[in-house]
């Protein structure tokens, strides 16, 4: 169970820049993102599950030491990469659970 608290207390401990950089493309996929929702609103809830994934992609890479974090260029090109791989990730969890959601409500009928 410490496993588990001492990377989650890690990766709650991101710098803010990292952070910034995360939430702003988060937030500019976001904006792209509600054009095709049919409750637009719900981008709302979409966004903390973007960056979320974002964090974890960006911890897994510094994890696996992929990067020195200290060089500039290289921290920004790793950065958008997580929040790219963290977007394409949250995107796909968001439409399987619609996908379930509509499938079970096709049940039903």
């Amino acid at each position: 169970m410490s496993f588990i608290i001492r990377h989650f207390s890690e990766l709650m401990a991101m710098d803010w820049q990292t952070l910034a950089v995360i939430a702003v493309l988060c937030g500019g996929a976001c904006y792209f993102i509600k054009e095709y929702l049919s409750f637009p609103p719900m981008v709302l809830f979409i966004f903390p599950v973007l960056v979320f994934f974002s964090m974890l992609a960006q911890y897994s890479f510094v994890q696996l030491e992929i990067f020195p974090p200290k060089k500039v260029d290289q921290w920004l090109m790793w950065t958008i990469l997580a929040s790219i791989v963290g977007t394409i990730v949250g995107l796909g969890l968001i439409a399987g659970l619609i996908n379930l959601r509509e499938r079970m409500e096709a049940r039903r009928s």
